[in-house]
């Protein structure tokens, strides 16, 4: 493997760019694009400007193509745009695109997804494009009005069509987005041949019975018109319509019968019974099968095998493996089919294993080696000696004893001897046991006799070195692989698997991880989530927030729902861990809402909140008029949010953000101002120094049909204890109550004097409050003694509720001195009692 500096001259030569060393004098004295340029709003925030940055050698900075600072573009399937397009403006109910633009677009959507060869494999359909090419799909369907024609018809060339169908059924955990895509294909097929017609059906019924959906897919195939062989063409479709036999297999150069097509269905259906615990749907359902097929349906067996191997019924797993074990040697000619019955023969010694089924393995054993067994089943058979207690030795001589019986087979070339993949599979078994020093002995063996590892052999090692945290270990695997054929990319989830790692260790440097990581990009391979999340966070703590970009554009667009939300959520995590510096929490919130849009509104409000615990309500405003500007219901703020705002300007004592806000909110003809959301103002006016504008808001919340609640009356007495000739106002909110016969409890009596001694009226708090105490309509406590002394002006007046404390209720205010006094510079004391007030 050639070292990662000559691929980096290379790279730069070829790219006609210079060759910058990482030690070079010249250092970057600027910060990343995209990171907190705002000045501190106060000295607590930030320590100011941001501090230079030395050159690092970085994922995708040492690849070439384009300046540093140039985000790489997001990699998003053809077609993807203009359908997402159409979609955005279809939910802003704007002027949608027109239909041939759409359609143009379905057509290279379905095209790359058949022909595109991404990462070794093609690429499934993940279910947000699923839903993007539904919807795209439905609204092509429906701007054509059929003419002379009972079904709809389509301008989408059915070329594209079956390529689209062709992609469904590599999908293999389909969502409701999957199967409304299959079902649209079906009823564009609805006026073409039959053969397609059928496979249309095939693959929509595919899709419902892998969703869940099995009883709608039974359904479906019961309803289902299915024409007569003879009315299906003898040979391909139109030349209009047809497909070229170069990209497509033998279902369209020798299209299957009718009767073959209804087996395929009800194979579907079975296959879909058999993933659930219905038993007696199940065989209700193979009733059925066997009523509407003429022919016997050839996975039957499979299916059910699989279904009592899942419900560890050992009487049924036994009845059904000789019903399988005669159906499956009728058609064992070909290489697929014996390779197919020595999965299912593994399969079930491996059940017997972890069953204690011993006996009932023996047999299979012997059965599957009365006859002349293929290469398949000799592993099978050693992974099942391996499993019962044989080792690595004995197992050295099975192979002896497999070469001997080659001497009854007079063709050599259907000999059977040990090689790579019997290794490979004793070693899997043991990395499957934990057994990481039987795994070595296995390949030990192998080398002894001349069977050198392959990739598989590097990749098993790499696995079960990284199962003991062996990363070292697999490291050194890792390295031993790269001299071998990479180019099925089978490699390619553990290699992920060893970035991950890497990135969780402290004992690897950077330049490590990147040789490992450059391997899979030159290789334009998939990162797992896992994966990019890891080096995300490790780019981040950098500061290398270009490289986190082009991460994710290069990535994310390819992830499916859930992996995107796997990666959304530990970026969100990482800005709301404390310990993240607010530079790159910052750095992080760019990344996020520039590539996971869907990011909710929980989570964007979570970031806000980050900003204004850390004193920086600038750059919160800005977050939430990211989300004030928000095209989606799901996203732009909601009352909650407006008072999550509200509520952390009242904390920071910040009367600009609390003011910029409100002014959102006048012009939010979404919100519809309710009393929480006047409550959450005027905790933040009277917070901020507006006590006389936060009881305007009383006034609103008076005049309103939902009027106040308790906590509406506390935060107006709050507000009046703060406002001049608050006292006044407190008398009559107080006198209203009384009239009204409110239940006025200790609570509300604590907050109504604290209003009269906040705005000099000490003698009349003392003097209400010894009134209520003799007329019995509270009784003094310590909650109220300590808001009488809080609510106080000034020092003259403390002191004299103090005085007065001490000599009436000598107890509470000793209870109230142990919990504790804070004094401020200008000498004024506060008792450490809670009065806080929520809307």
């Amino acid at each position: 493997m050639s070292s990662s500096l000559t691929r980096r001259v290379f790279r730069s030569i070829l790219a006609n760019e210079p060759i910058v060393h990482r030690g070079c004098l010249r250092r970057r004295h600027y910060g990343t694009t995209r990171r907190l340029q705002l000045a501190p709003s106060r000295p607590a925030a930030c320590n100011g400007g941001i501090k230079p940055i030395q050159q690092r050698r970085t994922l995708f900075g040492m690849f070439g193509g384009g300046k540093k600072n140039d985000a790489q573009d997001a990699d998003i399937d053809p077609g993807v745009e203009k359908m997402m397009e159409y979609v955005k403006m279809q939910k802003m109910s704007a002027r949608l695109p027109p239909p041939s633009e759409v359609v143009e677009a379905l057509s290279q959507f379905f095209n790359h997804k058949y022909k595109y060869k991404n990462r070794g494999s093609q690429q499934p359909i993940e279910d947000t494009q699923a839903e993007l090419a539904a919807k795209s799909l439905q609204y092509c369907l429906d701007s054509i009005k059929p003419v002379h024609s009972d079904g709809p018809k389509t301008v989408v060339p059915f070329k594209a069509l079956e390529k689209g169908r062709r992609a469904l059924r590599r999908t293999v955990s389909p969502t409701p987005s999957h199967v409304h895509l299959a079902y649209l294909i079906y009823q564009a097929f609805s006026n073409t041949s039959p053969v397609r017609r059928l496979l249309a059906a095939v693959t929509y019924v595919s899709c419902l019975a892998s969703s869940g959906r099995v009883q709608e897919a039974r359904q479906f195939v019961l309803d289902l018109q299915v024409p007569d062989d003879t009315a299906a063409p003898s040979s391909k479709p139109s030349d209009e319509d047809d497909l070229p036999s170069s990209e497509f297999v033998d279902e369209t150069v020798n299209p299957p019968t009718s009767s073959q097509s209804v087996s395929a269905l009800w194979s579907e259906v079975l296959r879909g019974f058999a993933r659930q615990d219905s038993e007696s749907a199940l065989l209700e359902t193979l009733d059925m099968a066997r009523t509407h097929v003429s022919g016997a349906i050839s996975q039957l067996p499979t299916h059910m095998l699989d279904f009592y191997l899942r419900k560890d019924d050992h009487d049924k797993v036994k009845s059904w493996f000789v019903e399988y074990w005669q159906a499956s040697g009728e058609d064992i000619a070909s290489d697929q089919s014996k390779s197919q019955r020595a999965d299912m023969v593994g399969k079930v010694l491996r059940w017997c294993l972890q069953h204690d089924q011993i006996d009932f393995g023996h047999d299979v054993v012997r059965q599957a080696l009365s006859e002349t067994p293929s290469k398949g089943i000799w592993d099978a058979v050693f992974v099942w000696a391996a499993g019962t207690g044989k080792g690595a030795d004995e197992i050295d001589r099975m192979f002896t004893v497999m070469e001997s019986a080659n001497k009854k087979i007079a063709d050599p070339t259907n000999w059977n001897t040990p090689n790579t993949a019997t290794i490979n599979a004793l070693v899997e078994y043991a990395t499957s046991k934990n057994d990481p020093y039987l795994a070595e002995r296995f390949i030990a063996i192998g080398k002894a006799r001349d069977i050198h590892p392959d990739a598989n052999t590097y990749v098993l090692q790499m696995k079960y070195r990284l199962k003991i945290s062996d990363v070292d270990g697999a490291l050194i695997a890792y390295k031993n692989l790269q001299s071998m054929d990479l180019s099925s990319n089978h490699d390619v989830p553990t290699v992920n698997e060893l970035i991950a790692a890497l990135c969780k260790s402290s004992r690897h440097d950077f330049d490590t991880i990147m040789n490992v990581a450059a391997d899979l990009s030159d290789r334009k391979a998939r990162f797992e989530p896992a994966t990019a999340t890891a080096l995300s966070l490790l780019h981040l703590n950098r500061d290398e927030v270009h490289d986190v970009t082009d991460l994710m554009n290069t990535h994310a667009f390819h992830y499916s729902t859930a992996e995107r939300e796997v990666v959304r959520r530990d970026l969100v995590a990482y800005c709301l861990d404390p310990k993240t510096p607010l530079s790159r929490v910052w750095d992080a919130y760019n990344v996020l809402i520039e590539i996971f849009d869907e990011m909710a509104r929980d989570e964007r409000t979570q970031i806000m909140l980050v900003f204004f615990r850390r004193e920086r309500p600038d750059v919160s405003v800005n977050i939430f008029n990211t989300m004030r500007s928000h095209y989606r219901e799901d996203t732009i703020p909601s009352i909650d949010t407006y008072v999550a705002a509200f509520l952390a300007s009242a904390k920071l004592r910040d009367l600009d953000s609390l003011e910029v806000i409100h002014n959102q909110l006048k012009l939010d003809y979404n919100i519809d101002a309710n009393t929480y959301l006047l409550n959450a103002l005027m905790i933040g006016y009277s917070a901020c120094g507006n006590p006389r504008r936060a009881l305007t808001f009383w006034d609103d919340i008076v005049a309103s049909k939902e009027g106040p609640t308790y906590n509406s009356i506390h935060i107006a007495l709050r507000a009046c204890e703060k406002a001049p000739f608050g006292d006044l106002r407190a008398e009559k909110i107080w006198a209203k109550l009384r009239s009204m016969n409110i239940d006025l409890d200790q609570e509300l009596w604590a907050s109504y004097i604290a209003a009269l001694a906040g705005n000099g009226n000490t003698e009349k708090a003392i003097s209400t409050l010894e009134e209520a105490e003799s007329k019995g309509e509270l009784e003094v406590d310590a909650f109220l003694v300590g808001s009488l002394f809080n609510g106080c002006s000034g020092q003259a007046p403390q002191e004299e509720v103090e005085s007065w404390s001490k000599e009436r209720f000598p107890q509470i205010w000793e209870e109230l001195e142990k919990g504790g006094v804070d004094e401020d510079e200008n000498g004024m004391r506060t008792l450490r009692i809670d009065r806080t007030v929520t809307p």
